[in-house]
């Protein structure tokens, strides 16, 4: 379990600050500011989407080197800015330090003033979209089956236990910001962008508009009701993204209002999210301990990260074809692989 060291803050340890006279003054690199790109060097392609931050532009970014490197680019707009540069170029300089095989890279940070969005953040390229697109889409099913989930489900831990023991928070972790990379690899994106835009009161409100875009159903009691995110309230979103990967895609507790969810959620109600049709029962399991109700009697990511290689389902090959083809009956043919959800 965890200890009380816990802190709201994306890092317990400040980011070492760095000094602006202007923001002009990083059109250019400069040295000791490795993580400012030049603005010359990126060239926007075509757009993406509209992300929870802006614009994404997929785009090539040509490094210092010569090198053309295939990048995605978040434009930022100055309506989304609520901290001011300097204050986010702090959180940018500890983002552009984070370095694990399941965490997209933040290349580093473009400022043009004389740009509407005056602040774009360039980025590894994932090949295959979100993995909450990819759970939608219907036709993208068999390329993720139950197995391949659980193997996500492992990388995903991987990469929250790293930031874990960094000390370092995402505060945002659900399927949307998971993207894939291949059949067999997902990356965690969009760490630290709430806080680094000052995202905090705002993004997170509670006044429970249901017309509002809010992330209140992957949020812990204690951030709803306190803004306190820490890693435990990051164990909680990851067990909602579980869920969302087992439902393929489904929104919690879709159809409820923000109070609603609160209400349910909390003490005295407690209620937590039922275990999708494609769930192992160990994984459900794994989820209903990320939401304790009480932040220190959550798995901490190191424990989870452990836990995960021993409850992967058991998976079988069928023999022959099924002989029974009832309704309550399992249907399948010889050499189908079957996966076990259920041990017992």
């Amino acid at each position: 379990m965890r200890s009380s060291s816990d802190v709201s803050s994306n890092r317990e340890e400040r980011p070492l600050p760095i000094t602006i006279s202007s923001p002009r003054r990083y059109t250019r690199q400069t040295s000791g500011s490795r993580h400012i790109i030049p603005a010359d060097q990126i060239e926007a392609i075509s757009t993406l989407g509209v992300g929870e931050f802006g614009i994404v532009q997929q785009g090539v970014w040509t490094n210092d080197n010569g090198q053309k490197i295939q990048v995605a680019i978040k434009c930022l707009s100055k309506e989304r800015m609520q901290t001011g540069i300097a204050d986010f170029l702090k959180e940018a300089t500890m983002m552009h330090t984070v370095d694990h095989d399941n965490i997209v890279r933040l290349y580093g940070v473009v400022l043009d003033s004389s740009s509407e969005a005056p602040l774009m953040l360039v980025t590894e390229l994932a090949p295959m979209r979100s993995l909450l697109e990819c759970l939608k889409d219907t036709s993208a099913h068999p390329n993720f089956p139950v197995t391949t989930l659980c193997e996500y489900a492992t990388q995903i831990a991987k990469g929250m236990e790293y930031l874990e023991t960094r000390r370092m928070i995402h505060r945002d972790l659900a399927a949307r910001n998971i993207l894939v990379f291949s059949k067999t690899k997902v990356k965690i994106s969009d760490f630290g962008m709430s806080r680094a835009l000052g995202l905090s009161r705002d993004y997170y409100q509670t006044n429970f508009n249901v017309n509002l875009k809010l992330p209140i159903a992957w949020c812990a009691p204690e951030c709803i009701n306190y803004l306190r995110f820490t890693t435990a309230s990051d164990v909680w979103a990851f067990g909602v993204t579980l869920w969302e990967m087992f439902s393929y895609g489904l929104q919690p507790w879709g159809g409820f209002s923000g109070q609603q969810i609160l209400e349910a959620i909390d003490e005295p109600n407690c209620r937590r999210l039922e275990q999708p049709d494609c769930c192992p029962k160990e994984f459900y399991g794994l989820m209903l301990k990320c939401w304790e109700n009480d932040p220190g009697r959550r798995p901490t990511f190191l424990e989870i990260a452990a836990m995960l290689p021993q409850i992967q389902p058991t998976t079988m090959t069928a023999e022959r074809d099924s002989s029974n083809t009832g309704k309550d009956f399992l249907v399948y043919s010889e050499g189908d692989v079957v996966t076990v959800l259920d041990r017992k």
